[in-house]
């Protein structure tokens, strides 16, 4: 089986060249036990992504929320 790579998965474009904002090194520092977790679906990333922001007091736009 051929995977994607992630920026094949969506069409993300980074606002510039940083590590910080490369999708395909978003984790590079997760441990293995979370990740095994997330391929076996047992975590749900856009969950945690959507609570994340939430916690930062944005919507899934980037944009403040109220």
């Amino acid at each position: 089986m051929k995977t994607k790579k992630a920026t094949e998965i969506k069409n993300y474009t980074p606002k510039n060249d940083s590590d910080e904002l490369n999708p395909e090194l978003l984790f590079n520092c997760t441990a293995t036990d979370p990740l095994v977790a997330i391929a076996n679906g047992q975590i749900d990333p856009i969950a945690l992504a959507k609570q994340g922001l939430k916690n930062r007091g944005l919507d899934t736009n980037g944009k403040w929320s109220r």
